[in-house]
């Protein structure tokens, strides 16, 4: 067994080329190719692994057939009382004679591996000599034996003598193909057997497979042989009983055997497309029954192309019209009768007007010749030739055709991406799909796809401040990357285009800078007699541009940018309110100099603006003589318009004697930048 597994995969592939073979010569009354398993043969479907512990039961049509004679194995193999499943793995070997493939006749050898199928794997067991041949099949693990006794044949007393006959052969003829059963009725047959097909010179004789032998019958398996079409080839069978044995005899039937091939007669239906250009190249399927390769296909008088032959359909290619008649003045348009003729068989089909050629396709007119990037434009095309299906391209780009006649098709445009403003242009052409014919409208006929023109509606507010939001209105915005400026700022909105087609007023928000990224003009003005200047509001053009297409729009003085500050500014003024100069800041009374005592003085500085300007008073600073330690708080500070600021000057005299320093301060004041006070005490 260790040889069978070790050769399964080389059983498998032979039975798989022997089933080619069969396939090869299928007709219709040859008998059907087992693809293997079930019913038997020698491939391997594979791909099951087998069960463990399925029982295995093997069974013989005859456990006592005569030597010659073939009898039917049939191994079941089930597990759990089920079926096993489809492609299971059985392994075959006999002790005496070979197995036969049931179907096709083919030698498996003594050893096989064949595959269910329902279960059960039916196999042929034939064996030349008369003895006991022992089949042993294995799945995995389970192996099951049977004893089959090959009988020696004997004579029929009744026939009088040993001398075969032959009394009759069923049926008497066969296709070329081979694989079919003939039944050969007579008298004193023997195995082992040989039945030859005698075909005479040059040919000579072909053996048949046997498959069965009794003393008054013999089952054979015709073999393949080369035939024309139309004709008939005779055999006269042969019998030869105990082949190869010192007393084997042979007969002959005295009828002779006929193969030939069964004669289709051609019928034809219709075509499709039944029509084409005068010029040919049509691609044409005739629709039909009884068609038998090789056939010839007529246009008229003019031979076609054939591409493919099947029973009931040939594509051919249309020839030119002026070659369907015998002295090639076939130019003009009209029906033809088309003719197929199975050349074997020599049977002739004829379709009367089966095709009609019609002028070479020109296009003579289009329109309208514009439409919208969007697509949808409803375009009629005039001209001759046109054959449906078909393909239009308007304007360079692919259209959607929805109604076809020979004269005329109506096509819709599809939307195209449009890369620049002026839109896109392109010719209009259809193309005949079954054969390719091709037409373009004359030279200026040309589609112009519309790029739509985008206007800014309005802008709102039509005022605002640096830093606020405005949204500008835009009709027939196109999509992609889109900018919108203002002023001299390019800005890119924030919003997104509500619709694919953009044929929608759109607004585009943006966020305007911050104030310093405007100039203003300005205008002198007072308040309370103080000198200041006004800001201007700025008036400035909006406009909008799409940056795939370049597409734009400009609105001129369309948004107000209003000042940060409105009113008259009047700059910051520092006004030192106390003590009033010449006087010093001064403690109330005189300063111990001994211990921890200090005293206080108190300047107050004013900022005299009235408008929003506060006073920024960027540092407070004291500069203190030896023999005193002076400080002032807050170190800066700011005051609003009209308010004022206390610094508190704190003196701690280290000495008797006076004591004189000086605050200082730095200021956005314009007039006074940087000013002094003077502060004086007295140490005691």
């Amino acid at each position: 067994m260790r040889t069978l597994r070790q050769r399964k995969y080389v059983f498998a592939l032979l039975a798989i080329l022997a089933l080619f073979g069969a396939c090869k010569a299928e007709s219709p009354t040859a008998p059907p190719v087992n693809s293997g398993g079930g019913t038997g043969s020698g491939s391997n479907n594979g791909g099951t692994p087998p069960p463990t512990g399925a029982s295995v039961v093997i069974t013989a049509s005859n456990l006592n057939p005569v030597a010659g004679s073939i009898t039917a194995i049939t191994v079941t193999v089930a597990q759990n009382n089920q079926p096993v499943p489809n492609g299971t793995a059985v392994e075959l070997e006999t002790t005496r004679g070979n197995f036969v493939d049931p179907v096709t006749g083919t030698s498996l050898g003594t050893a096989t591996l064949l595959t269910t199928s329902g279960g059960k794997v039916v196999v042929n067991l034939t064996a030349s000599s008369a003895g006991a041949a022992t089949v042993r099949a294995v799945v995995n693990n389970v192996a099951a034996t049977l004893t089959v006794n090959f009988q020696t044949a004997t004579v029929d007393p009744g026939t009088g003598g040993t001398a075969p006959t032959i009394s009759n052969i069923s049926p008497n003829f066969g296709v070329p193909a081979g694989g079919q059963t003939v039944t050969i009725t007579g008298t004193n047959f023997r195995a082992p057997v040989r039945v030859l097909f005698d075909f005479g010179a040059p040919i000579g004789t072909k053996e048949a497979f046997v498959t069965s032998v009794t003393p008054t019958q013999i089952t054979v398996l015709t073999p393949a042989v080369d035939l024309a079409g139309g004709q008939a080839l005779p055999a006269t069978i042969r019998v030869i009983v105990g082949a190869g044995a010192p007393g084997e005899q042979t007969v002959s039937a005295s009828t002779p055997f006929n193969f030939q091939l069964s004669v289709l007669t051609p019928s034809i239906t219709t075509l499709s497309p039944a029509s084409g250009p005068i010029d040919g190249g049509t691609r044409v399927t005739i629709f039909g029954s009884g068609f038998q390769a090789p056939v010839q296909v007529f246009f008229g008088s003019a031979e076609a192309q054939v591409i493919t032959t099947r029973f009931d359909q040939i594509i051919a290619i249309s020839p030119t019209a002026r070659d369907t008649n015998p002295d090639g003045s076939g130019t003009a348009t009209g029906p033809i009768a088309v003719k197929v003729i199975n050349i074997n068989s020599a049977t002739t089909a004829t379709l009367a007007g089966g095709f009609r050629y019609t002028p070479k396709m020109q296009i003579t007119a289009a329109g309208p010749t514009t439409g919208p990037a969007t697509g949808g434009t409803r375009v009629t095309i005039d001209g001759i030739g046109f054959n449906d299906p078909v393909a239009v391209s308007i304007g360079g780009i692919a259209a959607q055709p929805i109604k076809v006649t020979g004269t005329q098709i109506i096509a819709v445009t599809l939307p195209v991406a449009v890369n620049t403003c002026g839109g896109a242009s392109g010719p209009i052409s259809v193309t005949n799909i079954d054969n390719g014919d091709t037409a373009v409208a004359p030279l200026g006929l040309t589609f112009v796809y519309q790029t739509p023109k985008p206007t800014i509606t309005g802008v709102t507010p039509a005022a605002q401040t640096p830093g606020g939001a405005v949204t500008v209105d835009v009709s027939q915005a196109i999509p992609g990357v889109n900018k919108i400026t203002i002023g001299d700022k390019t800005l890119f909105p924030s919003s997104a285009l509500p619709a694919p087609d953009g044929i929608v007023t759109t607004g585009f928000g943006v966020t305007l800078p911050t104030a310093g990224n405007f100039t203003f003009t300005s205008t002198a003005c007072t308040v309370n007699g103080l000198a200041g200047t006004q800001l201007n509001p700025l008036t400035v053009s909006v406009s909008y541009l799409n940056v795939n297409t370049g597409c734009t729009d400009s609105a001129a003085n369309a948004l107000t940018i209003n000042p940060p500050i409105a009113g008259c500014v009047v700059p910051p003024s520092a006004t030192v309110t106390s003590p009033i100069a010449p006087a010093c800041a001064a403690p109330a009374a005189p300063i111990a100099s001994a211990g921890a005592t200090t005293g206080t003085a108190t300047i107050a500085i004013t900022n005299n603006a009235s408008t929003p300007q506060n006073l920024v008073i960027n540092s407070a600073s004291i500069t203190a003589p030896s023999n005193a330690t002076i400080t002032i708080s807050p170190a800066t500070a700011t005051v609003a318009p009209g308010g004022t600021q206390n610094f508190t000057v704190t003196i701690d005299p280290t000495a008797a004697g006076a004591v004189s320093g000086t605050a200082t301060f730095t200021t956005n004041d314009p007039a006074k930048p940087t000013f002094s006070v003077c502060v004086t005490a007295t140490g005691t």
